[in-house]
């Protein structure tokens, strides 16, 4: 039985290679008008990716989203968090956190170069970025 769960939780994402110019051309602007301004930060030289709909098994599979106890525990925590336990499976995939003027959340760069945006609280994705999210912050780890 126990097999049986850990083999449920176990992601299987099909992953590919993807150029480091397209994964550097699909970060979002970052508003340079804010007091402190901050820059993207891609951490690797080499990222494999995956397709949208694995990236929706992915979290799909994950509990990062599941309610914690403690008034502390926000956005951001939610957002490294998710991050870590993604990057702990899939090392090599283009994922990250972004930091923005007043909200934490994911960012995945497809196979494709497409970026999408993960709110790590409800795991649902866009394609962009509201106004009030403007990015501050940007690490691909």
């Amino acid at each position: 039985m126990i097999n049986k769960i850990i083999e449920y939780f176990r992601s299987k994402a099909t992953l590919t290679g993807i150029e480091l110019d397209k994964v550097k051309k699909a970060l979002p602007k970052i508003d340079r008008k804010i007091l402190n301004p901050a820059r993207h930060f891609v951490l690797d030289t080499k990222y494999k990716s995956c397709s949208l709909t694995d990236m929706q098994k992915i979290l799909f599979k994950d509990l990062t989203n599941f309610k914690l106890s403690g008034k502390y525990y926000d956005c951001d925590n939610y957002a490294f968090r998710l991050s870590a336990k993604v990057k702990s499976k899939y090392p090599s995939l283009s994922f990250g956190v972004v930091l923005s003027t007043s909200h934490a959340f994911n960012i995945f760069i497809d196979k494709y170069g497409k970026v999408w945006y993960i709110e790590p609280q409800t795991d649902k994705i866009f394609s962009k970025l509201t106004k009030e999210y403007k990015p501050i912050l940007l690490i691909i780890l």
